[in-house]
C-alpha cells in the first residue's frame, strides 16, 4: 500500500508541475501577445500564437486528466489505509483538475 500512496503523490506532483508551467510560462506570453498593440500582425505572429493556444488547450487537458486520474487513484487508497501522503495527494489532484478546467477556458 506505501508503493501505491507513493505512486498517487508523485501523479499529482506531476500534474502540479504541469499547472505551473501553463500557469507562469504560457499564460503570460499568450496574454502579452494577443493585447500588445505594438506587435506586428504577420504570419509568424500567427502561428506563433496558434502554437500557443494549441499548447495551452493540450496542457489543460492533460492536467486535468491527471488531476482526475490523482483524485480516484489516491482516494481509493486513502480508504484503506489512512495516510498523509495520500490525503496530500487527493487534495493537490483536486486542485490539478481544478486549475486544469480554468485554464481550459482561457
Amino acid at each position: 500500500m506505501r508503493a501505491l500512496s507513493a505512486i498517487g503523490f508523485v501523479i499529482s506532483i506531476i500534474g502540479l508541475l504541469l499547472v505551473c508551467y501553463n500557469q507562469f510560462a504560457v499564460i503570460p506570453f499568450l496574454t502579452d501577445l494577443n493585447s500588445s498593440d505594438e506587435i506586428r500582425v504577420n504570419e509568424f505572429t500567427i502561428t506563433l500564437r496558434q502554437y500557443y493556444e494549441t499548447q495551452l488547450f493540450f496542457i489543460s487537458t492533460l492536467s486535468i486528466i491527471v488531476g482526475v486520474f490523482s483524485v480516484l487513484f489516491c482516494s481509493m487508497v486513502y480508504l484503506k489505509k489512512r495516510t498523509r501522503m495520500t490525503l496530500m495527494g487527493t487534495i493537490i489532484g483536486l486542485i490539478v483538475a481544478v486549475m486544469g478546467v480554468i485554464h481550459s477556458w482561457f
